[in-house]
């Protein structure tokens, strides 16, 4: 019996990476389908769907900021739960109160 010396299972195959500390995007990709929807009504010349939808989606972003957990809010995460909603609410109330009021009419 002389055969091929047993392999030595136990050592690994190289230097292992240590893991990424990146949060998941989670609800995150809810106000990014909003955003595209909202482009697609751009593309289209809806201007005042595309207002509406923006708007609704920062205050969708804003409402799931406030009631989701740290680990399902995910990327919406950036300061503080109350800062991050009421930045949300004002950019929403300042794309919907410009939106309506934009002059759109042909010249």
């Amino acid at each position: 019996m002389t055969g091929a010396p047993p392999r030595d299972t136990t050592s690994t195959p190289g230097p292992v990476r240590p893991s990424l500390d990146v949060p998941p995007l989670a609800a995150w990709w809810i106000i990014a389908a909003g955003v595209v929807v909202t482009m697609l009504f751009v593309l289209t010349d809806h201007m005042l769907r595309a207002t509406t939808t923006f708007g609704g989606t920062l205050a969708l972003a804003a409402v799931l900021r406030l009631t989701l957990s740290q680990a399902q809010v995910g990327g919406l995460a950036v300061r503080g739960r109350w800062v991050d909603a009421i930045t949300l609410l004002v950019l929403s109330v300042a794309v919907l109160l410009r939106g309506f009021t934009l002059d759109l009419t042909a010249r």
